[in-house]
């Protein structure tokens, strides 16, 4: 669905960067009581090594009509024995009934979906034309589940297509009939790392994060049907069937961690690491001594402040002692959009364990946590935090979803009621621990939920200049404000987002003196008064560029200074995982008021944030 998406005149978004330096969360749990803690473990992993591993008595093997009974074969660049199914499909008893789930399903396993030579080329496939394959088969399930009589179904495909139908209602996502993901491409190796959980599901290809759902749809019936269904199946649940090699299946009893999730040396293929290393932290913001000296009070974070409703996040990980349950971050709440002074500038103090103080934390603030405090001080030793503080109205909401470095998951939760101050301001502190930012993750302004926001028809007919984002005004200097969003690509070059920089009025022009000062195309090209003298660089592979930006993620960042310069920056991620180069574009001679605004021709997007990245570092990176 689309959404009213509000002029900035009506949500101003404040940030204070006092000092130099170098993104949906879970919804929190009932308070800590009789709950069951989830535990990660590793139930089986199938290494398909050898034909007596394939015991007939966990592993039915099958064929169909002229196709081949799945086999274990030599892989050269796996460099290992792997299972092969073309043609046949396996059918094994279900791993995860062994042991009861409690709040999700996790699995890894390597990846190559093989895809075959259309029929009039087969005869030629060995001569020196090159040879048509068939169309990537995004549709047939890789694995299925059903259960005893077959009213319940539940499969799984590489366009990341969940789909569940049962007794109990249905549930899907990613359909292949209505867009393609492009997470796991053919013809070639993938490490793959899939969670199911109660309220949400994640999917990471090559150690790379391709969704992480937000929490809030309750589908714990289907994590339930999962694991408990009597059966699994490999290449089955559909009319068509794809042809796979697999390695490697691990089952995991509950949520997995980054270490499961990290991409391992497998042969010829993967990251060379061990799955250990996690991700680059090199570029990370560390707050605190790397010993965990500091007492309370002694180091900050850089401030960040909201002026209205929007949502503040941030992600880091949380370095401790261990020593106390104190020993860990704090959240400091302001009602001056800055540091705190003191005093009642503190509105709420929001500490890492439950725990509180401030102007509107006593008999006003209510806190929730399914913290286990049994294990509490060992979880919390570089554990990944991620929090959100979202204001609407006089109502403020601050989220903090912990996840533990063996894959635990916890939930914390604070609400605090009659925040009348126009402007508040968050930082951090800490005693005896240390934080490490994700600079690209700090961001303030709004968020959408998927296809909540979207701009440009889905079917991709919209024509040139039929669609408009409501226009972002500047009166004064600004940095890093940007935009993130999905960029449905269409059939030509020019056919993704392209941005309008105005005189501060929104399109098209309705005889209110609209202007153009620059007019900029996804693909390197433009107009408009400013446009010839603008220097504009980028290095994109032409010809796969179509490819590369059919379901990108992109962030759009823009910043001006006091000389009138202005500059655009695009760092945009394929939908497989790659990055691609840096497009930038920086021009003299803007004015004020200035006006942001994008239109698409021939595709559409689909925006997840609209506001301030303000650690983000906007120069050149490749």
């Amino acid at each position: 669905m689309k959404a009213e998406f509000k002029s900035s005149l009506l949500i101003a978004v404040m940030v204070f960067i006092f000092s130099s330096c170098s993104n949906d969360w879970g919804q929190a749990d009932p308070p800590a009581g009789n709950q069951v803690y989830p535990t990660m473990e590793k139930l089986v992993t199938y290494t398909f090594d050898s034909d007596e591993e394939l015991d007939p008595l966990v592993f039915n093997l099958k064929s169909y009509p002229g196709g081949q009974q799945p086999a274990i074969i030599e892989d050269e660049i796996a460099a290992s024995p792997v299972l092969s199914l073309d043609g046949g499909y396996v059918r094994m008893m279900n791993p995860w009934t062994v042991k009861e789930s409690q709040a999700a399903a996790s699995m890894t396993f390597w990846l190559k979906q093989v895809r075959k030579p259309v029929a009039d080329n087969e005869a030629r496939a060995e001569g020196d034309e090159e040879v048509q394959l068939e169309p990537q088969d995004i549709s047939s399930p890789l694995f299925h589940w059903e259960n005893e009589n077959g009213s319940s179904k539940l499969d799984f495909s590489v366009n990341g297509w969940w789909k569940y139908t049962g007794v109990d209602g249905s549930w899907e996502v990613n359909n292949p009939t209505e867009y393609a993901t492009g997470y796991i491409t053919p013809d070639e190796w993938h490490y793959v790392a899939l969670v199911l959980r109660d309220d949400s599901y994640g999917i990471y290809v090559d150690g790379e994060k391709k969704i992480d759902s937000p929490a809030g749809t309750d589908i714990s019936n289907v994590v339930q049907f999962m694991t408990r269904a009597p059966y699994m199946f490999i290449n089955y649940g559909a009319d068509t069937h794809a042809s796979f090699l697999i390695e490697d299946l691990t089952i995991y009893r509950n949520s997995i961690s980054s270490k499961e999730i990290a991409q391992p040396k497998k042969g010829n293929i993967g990251g060379g690491g061990s799955g250990d290393e996690g991700p680059d932290l090199s570029k990370w913001i560390m707050v605190g001594a790397d010993d965990n000296s500091n007492g309370f009070w002694q180091v900050f974070s850089e401030p960040v402040g909201l002026n209205g409703n929007g949502t503040i996040h941030y992600e880091f990980y949380n370095y401790t002692s261990g020593n106390e349950n104190w020993h860990n971050w704090v959240l400091v709440i302001t009602n001056n959009g800055g540091m705190s002074t003191g005093g009642d500038s503190e509105l709420v103090v929001f500490r890492a364990d439950n725990y509180g103080w401030g102007a509107l934390y006593e008999n006003n603030a209510v806190l929730s946590c399914d913290y286990n405090w049994d294990t509490f001080k060992e979880d919390m030793k570089g554990a990944y935090v991620s929090i959100d503080i979202v204001r609407n109205g006089t109502d403020i909401v601050i989220t903090a979803v912990t996840t533990t470095a063996d894959g635990k998951t916890y939930n914390y939760k604070m609400e605090v009621p009659n925040v009348n101050v126009p402007t508040i301001g968050t930082f951090f502190t800490l005693e005896n621990a240390h934080l490490l930012f994700n600079p690209d993750a700090t961001f303030v302004g709004r968020t959408y939920s998927n296809e909540e926001f979207t701009l440009g028809n889905k079917d991709k007919t919209s024509g040139f200049w039929t669609c408009w984002t409501p226009v972002e005004v500047f009166d004064t200097d600004f940095t890093n404000f940007g935009f993130e969003f999905i960029n449905h690509h269409g059939a030509n070059n020019w056919q993704g987002w392209n941005f309008v920089i105005t005189n501060g009025k929104q399109a098209p022009d309705s005889g209110d003196g609209y202007a153009e000062q620059l007019f900029l195309r996804c693909d390197n090209y433009g107009w408009a008064s400013l446009y010839d003298g603008c220097e504009r660089t980028c290095n994109f592979d032409w010809t796969t560029y179509i490819d590369d930006m059919t379901d990108a993620k992109c962030r759009v960042y823009f910043k001006t200074d006091a000389s009138g310069q202005f500059t655009m920056v695009a760092r945009q991620t394929t939908a497989d995982g790659r990055a691609m180069p840096e497009y930038r574009c920086k021009g003299d001679g803007f004015t004020f008021p200035l006006g942001i605004i994008f239109t698409c021709e021939g595709s559409w997007l689909d925006f997840s944030k609209v506001g301030y990245f303000p650690w983000v570092d906007m120069e050149p990176q490749q």
